[in-house]
């Protein structure tokens, strides 16, 4: 009987651990296939991650938005920022609320800080990873990009009920696997 127990606890267990990380990959990949698309202008610098290995650090440009009247918000409080397209196609921030809207693109955040009247957020979408040896010559491309005086780099980004998955990283019109592959190792 205490065998059958230890046998019935195992698979659970193991049930579990393989569970939680096809849920949280069936997850993303329903995003991507059935989210609504935004590009965000972004402003990217390249660390690295023992963990997760070389990744492109993003960090959106205008990920700030006007506090509404009467609204206490407060730092780590859970938001939901509203999403605009402007002229150019690129999505921009319009406000906060604390619950989800009806009929408004949104997308999760959580309020870094308030400064001046402003929440400056943390959206999630921070990281974009790529395979190891494009990653140190993609960041070579967009530093050599970002001298020339350009700033149309941007992220483009999938979102479906708030949650956001990266679709891609942009320099210009060309994605940043293409530029780096172009590059001399």
């Amino acid at each position: 009987m205490k065998k059958k127990l230890i046998i019935s606890l195992f698979c659970c267990v193991a049930l579990i651990q393989l569970i939680a990380p096809l849920s949280m990959i069936a997850k993303r990949e329903s995003v991507l296939k059935n989210g609504q698309q935004f590009k965000f202008v972004t402003a990217p610098v390249d660390p690295f991650d023992a963990f997760r290995g070389r990744y492109v650090a993003l960090r959106i440009a205008k990920d700030s938005v006007s506090v509404p009247a009467g609204t206490e918000l407060g730092r780590g409080e859970s938001v939901y920022a509203h999403i605009a397209v402007d002229s150019q196609g690129f999505a921009t921030l319009t406000t906060v609320t604390i619950s989800a809207p009806k009929g408004t693109p949104y997308i999760q955040a959580k309020i870094k800080y308030i400064l001046g009247g402003k929440a400056h957020l943390d959206l999630f979408i921070d990281r974009y990873y790529m395979e190891e040896s494009a990653a140190l010559r993609a960041e070579r491309a967009y530093r050599e990009y970002s001298r020339r005086g350009k700033q149309d780099a941007y992220v483009l980004v999938r979102i479906k009920n708030g949650f956001a998955v990266i679709e891609g990283l942009y320099l210009g019109d060309k994605r940043i696997e293409d530029v780096a592959k172009s590059l001399k190792k």
